[in-house]
């Protein structure tokens, strides 16, 4: 089974207040031991998104590096007179993934049981291969990782496939930017959504067309792989292949879309 560790900012939240408060902020119950979940604007569009992992009565959230920052300082907004305390331990704690094989550490990514899993801890363990590794291994599986591919309140859930993704809750009690993602949910049909890309050139930033028409944007590469965020209603009436950069590429379909 390989293992990678991650790059990520780890934060120890506790406090008598700590689940009905952070509860009522973000897209997610957090009623599992992993719980995949995100912090919005009231606008709808994803400031952080993040794991977080129960630690008896306290919580561990774990958050892309280059959203860490806004993250904390909008919890810390949102605290008010909570006697919530918010906690880095990115130097004493490590996020480890383990994926292809079998075995019980962690706990199972909540977005695809094909991901593996996570492990949080302070131990340091010995890795067997490198975060690129599994970068190309959530690629392959069309899984969008805002570590790589995309920015800070430039994401609606559902573009990021969140909703498919075990990150959002639509039934639970309110949460920041419920009213835009729900209604979204429930009146429109989604237009965008992420895709993994795959061509058999190396991939470049930018447009994705159909014989001249844009379908999409490449927004992240690596090699002959990529994540774009496609125009589903553009794509399914295109005539012509899609192109990136002078090269025919395909869209790969999740399983879970």
């Amino acid at each position: 089974m390989p293992i990678a560790k991650l790059d990520r900012r780890i934060f120890l939240l506790s406090g008598e207040a700590l689940r009905p408060w952070l509860g009522g902020l973000i897209t997610n119950n957090l009623g599992a031991p992993l719980t995949f979940a995100a912090l919005l604007t009231p606008q709808g569009k994803i400031i952080a998104d993040f794991f977080i992992t129960q630690d008896g009565d306290d919580m561990l959230i774990d958050t892309a590096p280059k959203f860490a920052d806004n993250l904390l300082k909008r919890l810390r907004i949102y605290k008010l007179r909570e006697k919530i305390t918010l906690t880095e331990v990115t130097d004493k704690t490590h996020l480890y993934a383990l994926w292809s094989g079998s075995g019980d550490l962690g706990h199972a990514d909540p977005r695809s049981k094909a991901l593996g899993q996570r492990l949080l801890t302070t131990d340091i363990i010995e890795t067997s291969a490198s975060a690129e590794a599994y970068n190309a291994e959530r690629l392959a599986l069309s899984i969008p990782d805002s570590h790589y591919d995309f920015e800070t309140e430039t994401m609606f859930p559902a573009d990021a496939n969140m909703d498919l993704l075990s990150g959002v809750d639509f039934k639970k009690g309110c949460f920041i930017g419920q009213e835009v993602v729900s209604r979204m949910k429930r009146k429109t049909t989604v237009r965008k959504r992420m895709r993994a890309v795959k061509s058999a050139a190396v991939l470049t930033l930018g447009p994705i067309s159909c014989a001249g028409r844009i379908v999409g944007e490449c927004l992240y590469t690596s090699g002959s792989l990529g994540m774009a965020l496609m125009r589903l209603d553009r794509l399914s009436e295109a005539t012509a292949p899609p192109m990136n950069g002078g090269a025919i590429i395909e869209i790969l379909t999740p399983d879970y879309s």
